[in-house]
């Protein structure tokens, strides 16, 4: 399978980045356009309900000051009800490690893991952050929701999000009305009406089961571009073998098997 996969309710969990994710049992209600705001996002924040991987591979082109940089990047995922685990490896060299665990509060817990010596270029060489790769800012505060807009050619519900931290900004997410899956974030410095950085997702095409394929994820700044290509993505349940090499591993699944 090619192209980098979503579910229209399991944002909680994937990919830079990406959520992938999802079943027949994951296709979103009939009325999630007319969802009210804080309704639409507990759609869509919810977490994928059963133990599953992910594999997902890509090539990175980044684009600055004239100059172009090209990689590759590999995503592996593990989803349980209460977490997400996924390990990003750039250049087979680089590999940051990404924890969401979900509690009782609406914003999961997330840990992010650095390679011990990175060796550039690494992530943040191509503009990507972990972030984008897993969705992160939909877990946002909720400021506000925008007047309704089409973008490429789907009815859109866009959201003013703020980050958790004071004076850190905020992010407007496009989100498919119907679909509910983003398809352009933009974020914005505190203060500042003018967004420093965009995000934009390609070529989604719906597939069985209510999967969705986006081909490309394009990042720019004032001064810069990367593109992210999908050349492979998919995702099964536990009880079918992973490639090599190890899936990554949550810490609950870890905690289980020192027992």
């Amino acid at each position: 399978m090619s192209n980098m996969l979503y579910g229209t309710r399991s944002w909680a969990g994937a990919l830079c980045l990406l959520l992938l994710l999802a079943s027949s049992a994951f296709s979103a209600p009939a009325d999630l356009a007319e969802m009210k705001p804080e309704q639409f996002l507990a759609e869509l924040r919810r977490p994928f309900r059963q133990d599953a991987w992910g594999d997902i591979t890509g090539r990175l082109i980044h684009v600055a000051g004239g100059k172009r940089q090209k990689g590759t990047v590999r995503i592996r995922l593990t989803f349980s009800p209460s977490s997400m685990h996924a390990q990003v490896t750039v250049n087979e060299k680089n590999t940051y490690g990404y924890e969401q665990r979900h509690g009782k509060g609406d914003v999961p817990e997330t840990t992010l893991d650095l390679p011990e010596k990175e060796e550039p270029p690494g992530l943040a060489d191509f503009g990507v952050q972990p972030e984008d790769v897993t969705f992160a800012f939909i877990y946002w505060k909720l400021v506000r929701e925008l007047p309704k807009t089409s973008f490429r050619r789907r009815e859109c519900r866009v959201f003013e999000l703020r980050h958790p931290e004071d004076g850190k900004g905020t992010v407007q997410v496009w989100f498919d009305a119907s679909r509910g899956f983003p398809l352009q974030a933009k974020w914005f410095r505190a203060k500042e009406d003018k967004p420093w950085r965009t995000l934009e997702l390609k070529g989604a095409k719906k597939h069985a089961a209510d999967l969705w394929f986006v081909k490309e994820m394009r990042l720019e700044g004032a001064d810069w571009k990367t593109q992210v290509k999908f050349d492979h993505a998919e995702i099964n349940p536990m009880e079918k073998a992973a490639p090599g090499p190890a899936l990554p591993e949550a810490k609950e699944r870890s905690e289980k098997a020192e027992k």
